[in-house]
């Protein structure tokens, strides 16, 4: 039942002969306000994420429709915003309305907002609300326990995005606008910028290497994402050089080398993740040199990623090194000091808090090795304070951290490692440091140079020298021998676990 019109609100709409354009401004108006509400309740990052190309439809004395761009919208406002939606509807309307939904995709041809946030987002209620309120400390909602605590978006893929034969699918989080860039990326991070503003051209192809957890991944969707909003038909095949090998297999098993070609040679960019698995594999060496060929002289952009350098691949064919050369190579470095600290306090703005100068100063001395393990200590950090409802201060990183410090304050060494090594095999350090080759002492000096990759930082010329004199190339075979042999056999699985463990107990 209506309510008299006495008692309505002066916002609430009611029957009159007013024309549409009126009633567009009106709701725009109305909306305006009630955005301004919203300002007042949640961050800048989210509100822009959500709300800023968001439109009121209608409102009546029931329910109030808001237009929003796509069901994945409409999906995390309903779940993680209705309540301060509802709020802010409540203050400026005057009585509560049900709200409701619908999808228009022609919202999207506004500007296009920072995508650091999407699927990171969550709602704060305002400083001072409730009791016990500590600043900087448990400020969410029960409702953004949401998407943030496992720090993904979904990935998306179909149509306007990656051909549907590719492995990969692209994380929403991973844009430029949300790349950290400093001195040990910036010239990658450039590079890929210009790859997608002109595919196929200069850089081609694009060889991104470094080690883990740097930001190769976030780079190459980067590209992507861009590639695909500059043309949304553009046919982009991502997928990992495990996939290629695996289906290059299966297509010499069934006698499909000719469709196999057409899927990887009728595109626009090929993407390849971990080519450095091409190693010691020459009949797919040969069908990806020509279809590297074929694709090159279409003038489609290649674009690869490894962890090592191209000349460093073991048994690479020279002329695969040759035109894995031909465009830019470049390399993703250990990030420095201040970029951990800029990451730091990236990934916790994210996630709708404030880090503090001296706790970020602390994490980025403590975690120095890859971007992965900052993001995992943000994680572990909030959780923390948001159950013992505490500030993201040094003490609490100390406490919630403990054990990442103790880890970090006892680093083992290359001569830990040969001291392990040699008594486990029972092995004299100067047949591992010889030219000897028999399988025992080979496979221990195998095993001893993947130890020293995974527990110090030495570069793979540094542990090559502590094994007599060793090229980087010996290293990194050896290095990808057992990571593969760990995963097929159990006993070497054990034995590393086993040996990787004493090396990261603390001597007593």
């Amino acid at each position: 039942m209506s309510e008299p019109a006495q008692n309505q609100p002066e916002e609430a709409p009611q029957t009159s002969s007013v024309g549409p354009a009126a009633e567009a401004m009106r709701l725009a108006r109305l909306w305006e306000e009630i955005q301004t509400v919203l300002q007042g309740y949640i961050q800048r990052e989210q509100f822009d994420t959500w709300f800023r190309r968001a439109a009121l439809r209608s409102l009546d004395g029931q329910a109030i429709t808001l237009a929003v761009q796509n069901n994945f919208s409409r999906y995390f406002i309903n779940n993680y915003y209705s309540e301060v939606l509802a709020r802010a509807v409540l203050e400026v309307v005057g009585q509560p309305r049900e709200v409701r939904f619908e999808v228009d995709p022609d919202l999207t041809s506004g500007p296009r907002l920072p995508a650091a946030a999407v699927g990171q987002a969550e709602p704060l209620v305002r400083e001072g609300e409730g009791e016990n309120r500590n600043p900087g400390a448990a400020l969410l909602t029960p409702s953004a326990w949401g998407p943030a605590a496992g720090n993904s978006a979904p990935a998306v893929r179909g149509k306007g995005r990656l051909l549907s034969s590719s492995d990969v699918g692209l994380n929403e989080a991973y844009r430029f606008e949300s790349f950290v860039v400093g001195p040990c990326n910036r010239f990658a991070y450039a590079a890929a910028v210009g790859v997608s503003e002109a595919p196929g051209k200069t850089y081609n192809p694009f060889f991104i290497h470094g080690n883990v957890g740097l930001g190769k991944t976030h780079l190459m969707q980067s590209l992507c994402h861009s590639l695909l909003e500059r043309d949304p038909n553009i046919k982009i095949l991502y997928l990992s050089c495990e996939t290629f090998v695996n289906h290059f297999i299966s297509a010499l098993e069934n006698g499909d080398l000719q469709k196999f070609r057409n899927k990887y040679r009728n595109v626009d960019v090929l993407v390849v993740d971990d080519i450095h698995l091409l190693a010691n594999k020459e009949r797919t060496q040969e069908e990806f040199f020509h279809t590297f060929n074929t694709l090159y002289n279409a003038g489609k952009q290649i674009v690869l990623s490894s962890d090592s350098p191209p000349k460093d691949i073991p048994s690479l064919q020279g002329r695969l090194v040759s035109r894995f050369k031909w465009g830019l190579v470049t390399e993703m470095e250990s990030p420095c000091f201040e970029t951990r600290m800029a990451i730091l306090i990236r990934k916790c703005k994210d996630r709708g808090f404030e880090l503090p100068e001296e706790t970020a100063k602390l994490l980025a001395e403590r975690i120095d090795t890859n971007i992965r393990e900052l993001e995992g200590a943000v994680v572990k950090l909030i959780g923390y304070a948001r159950l013992s409802s505490q500030g993201l201060s040094p003490e609490v990183a100390r406490e919630c951290l403990r054990d990442l410090f103790e880890q970090r304050n006892f680093q083992p060494t290359i001569e830990d490692v040969l001291r392990v090594v040699t008594a486990h095999f029972s092995v004299k350090l100067a047949d591992l440091q010889s030219r000897r080759r028999t399988a025992g002492i080979a496979y221990a000096r195998q095993v001893g140079m993947y130890l020293a990759r995974r527990v110090t930082s030495l570069s793979l010329e540094e542990i090559g020298g502590y094994y007599g004199g060793r090229d980087h190339s010996t290293v990194l075979y050896a290095i990808q021998k057992i990571a593969r042999l760990s995963k097929a056999d159990a006993a070497c699985l054990e034995m590393v676990r086993e040996l990787e463990s004493r090396l990261n107990t603390r001597p007593s």
